[in-house]
């Protein structure tokens, strides 16, 4: 079980806003990562954020069992791409196919990589006036078998307990439709994500957080709780080299965007 996280700096690459592009790309990176994709990419342009310089493009690709993100911002010449998978790939390979597809600075950049472990006592020295935001990664023993309907609720609700902004309503889905080996829900927020990974046969399920912005992480083992028994909680600094911008009020496109938004509570 792998989950490699790199943050790429120093990308002048046009194709930071290329839909097409970064849809082939995430298909190629499953491909010759020996990954299993269970359904095609899904790429969400974000345009009318209240930060001018955090316009990009998020996107995902939903493996068996683990999931394929990225999340570009074209002017600050920077993206960040996460792999996840309940069986082990070469990393080399995935940073040196990134240089490739979308040219980044190493020098600048940083990687890391999970193999969601147990810590205590977590102290995490987040900057918010520097940092890009904090990545929380969890796995839970069900205290059931989680269903289809429960897992949509969950990732429904637990974005507005941890006051994130979504950009889109949750996508639930199973590796296939007869005998599933896992359930898998993703949603994407303010150019982040939440997800989980549910494991029929282990009746485990691996959970992460990807925020653009701080929030108190010492309720997210609280309200996994509700789920099961939360078995590892590790917490990473994303986007060190992420310098923040002065806030500018929204662009009236804004109101059209979230316009769906208004429904839904």
């Amino acid at each position: 079980m792998r989950h490699a996280m790199i943050d790429c700096y120093g990308c002048k690459n046009h194709n930071l806003e290329n839909l097409v592009y970064i849809n082939d790309t995430l298909n190629k990176l499953a491909y010759h990562l020996g990954l299993e994709p269970i359904a095609n990419p899904y790429l969400i342009p974000y345009y009318y954020g209240r930060v001018k310089e955090d316009i990009g493009v998020s996107a995902f690709l939903l493996l068996k069992g683990g999931h394929i993100t990225i999340h570009t911002f074209p002017l600050r010449e920077c993206y960040f791409l996460d792999a996840f998978s309940t069986t082990n790939f070469d990393e080399k390979l995935l940073a040196d196919m990134l240089e490739a597809l979308l040219p980044y600075n190493r020098k600048m950049s940083t990687f890391s990589c999970s193999s969601r472990r147990k810590f205590t006592n977590i102290e995490l020295p987040f900057d918010p006036n520097n940092n890009f935001g904090p990545h929380c990664l969890a796995t839970i023993k069900m205290n059931k078998e989680l269903t289809m309907d429960e897992c949509y609720n969950f990732l429904d609700e637990f974005v507005y307990r941890i006051n994130m902004d979504p950009i889109t309503r949750p996508y639930v889905i199973k590796n296939k439709v007869q005998d599933a080996n896992y359930l898998s829900g993703i949603i994407i927020i303010a150019q982040s994500h939440i997800s989980i990974h549910y494991d029929y046969k282990s009746k485990l399920a691996y959970f992460d957080i990807f925020s653009c912005a701080a929030f108190d992480y010492s309720k997210v083992e609280e309200l996994l709780k509700s789920l099961g028994s939360v078995i590892s909680n590790e917490l990473v600094v994303r986007g060190t080299k992420h310098k923040s911008n002065t806030m500018i009020e929204p662009e009236p496109l804004k109101e059209i965007s979230s316009l769906w938004q208004k429904h839904i509570k």
